[in-house]
């Protein structure tokens, strides 16, 4: 499933359909979000034809990890928007944006983690120790904190003042061109890509080494992300527990990975482990918002 054509194939057919997430207007955002779910589960059968079946179960795992690291991405824009205030018309754009600069640049990393593990097989260590230390750090301390710096990039830049329009870069009278908030906002979602990357792709190394799979993986979880943001943007702090439910992934794929020369595990084991884990805390979530809305 490597080689040349596969990937021109795949990425033209990724790019169409992010033109199309951006063509549909916001209130087919649920139907959206399900759409590039299914997609993304769909091309589960298309890995099993070519590929078997274990690197079928890989994909699934792969997917859903990345799925579910997505949850942090959520929290992350919501809190972007709201510290430059980015009026909810203009939302949908930006995302398209960073949705574009996020699928490039994990192409980047995948390639180049895949390079270094291959060279550095001791690397496998370091990185599962990192997954491990991040996925406690969920349990102990407000994530939001970790990106203040970031959300004051706009002190660094010399943006125009006045309404943006919706646009990147605005001229002004004196014939200069200056770039708008919006600009900030696209880099700051670039970076904590970024920083979410660093945990999403070793983690996804833990369950294949498969080129193919992981890119293929992370491309489907991506396209989807700006539609799932729009249809949980107010939903989204009724699923508290998701965030824990993520951190347990992260310290099972970080414990994964420290023992991958010690212990085996299965790439149906670690489904449905990963399944298990999401299912809990999405229940847990909804049992404990219906007993907060009870109150």
């Amino acid at each position: 499933m490597d080689g040349v054509l596969f990937y021109s194939v795949f990425n033209i057919v990724i790019i169409l359909l992010v033109i199309a997430d951006l063509l549909f207007p916001p209130k087919n955002v649920i139907f959206l979000t399900f759409l590039w779910i299914f997609l993304g589960l769909s091309f589960s059968a298309f890995v099993y034809i070519q590929m078997g079946v274990d690197h079928f179960y890989e994909y699934l795992s792969a997917y859903f990890i990345e799925k579910s690291l997505s949850v942090d991405n959520i929290f992350v824009f919501l809190l972007i928007f709201e510290r430059f205030k980015i009026e909810s018309r203009y939302q949908k754009d930006l995302l398209f944006v960073g949705i574009w600069g996020a699928l490039i640049l994990r192409a980047f990393m995948i390639f180049a983690v895949s390079e270094i593990l291959s060279a550095f097989h001791f690397m496998t260590y370091i990185f599962g120790l990192f997954i491990f230390i991040m996925g406690t750090m969920s349990f102990i301390k407000n994530n939001n904190s970790d990106y203040d710096k970031i959300l004051n990039l706009q002190k660094y830049f010399n943006v125009f003042q006045g309404d943006h329009q919706g646009r990147f870069f605005i001229k002004e009278d004196n014939g200069k061109w200056k770039m708008t908030i919006l600009v900030v906002v696209v880099i700051c979602i670039e970076i904590c890509d970024i920083i979410f990357a660093f945990d999403s792709i070793p983690a996804i190394f833990s369950i294949t080494d498969n080129k193919a799979i992981i890119y293929t993986s992370n491309a489907f979880a991506i396209i989807g992300l700006r539609s799932l943001y729009l249809a949980f943007e107010v939903a989204v702090n009724k699923f508290n527990y998701l965030k824990h439910g993520v951190g347990i992934i992260l310290l099972f794929i970080g414990a994964k990975m420290i023992l991958t020369d010690y212990y085996s595990i299965s790439p149906l084991a670690s489904f449905l482990i990963i399944i298990g884990i999401l299912l809990g805390s999405f229940c847990i979530s909804v049992i404990n918002s219906i007993r907060q809305e009870e109150k």
